[in-house]
């Protein structure tokens, strides 16, 4: 009787740490753009996400005490804090712009360790265009592995301000020796010379699935990328069809296959 309890904790041993090492190794991404909160209030934002235990999230269109006329249940509030809060997660915020009395940017939620955070403007070639930006951040997975996890929110209305943006992301992270995942709106559809140039570089772990607009879904703007391409692998990836934002939400499993 004493051989098989220690055959079965052993067992038990074996199991536990293979689902460890399994569950280190893999890495769960959301990307969500959230209209400035104007469809769904910050602890809904925040339990959606939570449901899904993301291990990053990346958030696009967040205020940081601003008070919008057509959104006041918003007002004065620190969008990246309180959904921190309500997701159990580390937050951090990257202002782009000054904005009706407060900030307005993108942010990142994480599980994991950080060692760096930056928040970096983008190129800015046409003036009369908004002021965009990349929030980059180093983390240390459970299992002791180093990457980088960043959040963008490219030019919306301008193609020349968001080719510069996108050739300023590929030059930043052509040389970095750590594993990559970049996420965000990029305000591009798959076949925008934006994004063709971008796959130089980058490997697309999403679907080809529209996550805009909610009410009449007809395009795909929103991604989740990784890089370099051999050292991920997209388990599966969906748009979760909420309407929670004028953008579906994104979500992608990988698998960081490098040593």
């Amino acid at each position: 009787m004493r051989l098989l309890h220690i055959l079965l904790i052993s067992a038990c041993l074996l199991a536990f740490t293979a689902t460890a090492q399994g569950h280190n190794d893999t890495i769960r991404v959301m990307t969500f753009n959230l209209h400035a909160g104007h469809d769904a209030s910050l602890q809904q934002l925040g339990q959606f996400i939570k449901q899904y235990q993301p291990d990053f999230v990346a958030l696009q269109e967040v205020d940081h005490y601003t008070r919008r006329a057509n959104c006041p249940q918003q007002n004065n509030r620190d969008f990246i804090t309180e959904l921190a809060y309500y997701s159990g997660m580390q937050g951090f915020f990257g202002p782009a712009i000054n904005f009706s009395g407060g900030h307005y940017g993108i942010g990142l939620l994480s599980r994991h360790q950080f060692v760096d955070v930056h928040n970096i403007k983008l190129p800015h070639p046409v003036g009369r265009m908004e002021q965009r930006g990349l929030l980059q951040g180093t983390f240390v997975l459970a299992d002791g592995d180093t990457i980088m996890m960043a959040c963008t929110h490219l030019e919306a209305f301008d193609s020349v301000s968001r080719a510069a943006q996108a050739q300023f992301i590929l030059d930043r992270f052509s040389c970095t020796a750590l594993p990559v995942i970049l996420a965000g709106d990029f305000n591009a559809s798959p076949d925008d010379p934006v994004m063709g140039l971008l796959m130089s570089q980058w490997t697309d772990c999403t679907t080809n699935d529209f996550t805009f607009s909610v009410k009449s879904p007809s395009k795909k703007i929103d991604y989740i990328l990784t890089q370099p391409k051999q050292a991920w692998h997209t388990i599966d990836s969906h748009v979760i069809p909420v309407e929670m934002s004028d953008h579906y939400p994104v979500i992608a499993t990988l698998v960081l296959t490098r040593n």
